[in-house]
């Protein structure tokens, strides 16, 4: 899927979803949580693709697939969006990493060196919105 594709399905209900996207039982997990983020539907896709659901409107797209974040991020970083600074915070995706937050184009990578180990889809928010509701501080990293 390409980027546009992933942002389509914020346009879809759950029950749209998982009609659409063939989803069985075993794929679904009931009162999940995503950093600070709440009981929320987890839906989990093939390619460590994870989908997160409350109140029927889709409110997360996590991709670990390192071939998936990187396509994702190219096709990001080809856009006039990426041309805005984006914020650089702490990744706990390890001491080199830092997440690079556009959160009002709805993306957020996780990035150390040309590695892209995470991909965030959201619905557009201000950066305020995502450091409140989404994005939980990372602890200092110990060896």
């Amino acid at each position: 899927m390409k980027l546009n594709d992933y942002k389509h399905c914020f346009n879809l209900s759950y029950d749209q979803f998982i009609s659409q996207h063939n989803i069985h039982g075993s794929q679904i997990q009931e009162n999940r949580r995503y950093e600070k983020m709440t009981n929320l539907i987890l839906v989990e896709m093939s390619d460590d693709q994870f989908f997160f659901f409350k109140d029927s409107k889709l409110k997360m797209i996590y991709i670990s697939n390192d071939v998936v974040a990187k396509q994702l991020w190219a096709e990001f970083k080809n856009t006039t969006e990426a041309n805005t600074p984006g914020k650089i915070v702490r990744s706990r995706a390890g001491k080199t990493a830092n997440q690079i937050i556009f959160a009002g184009s709805g993306i957020t990578a996780s990035i150390a060196g040309n590695d892209v180990a995470f991909i965030e889809l959201y619905p557009t928010c201000s950066l305020q919105d995502y450091l409140e509701n989404i994005y939980s501080e990372v602890q200092p990293f110990i060896r």
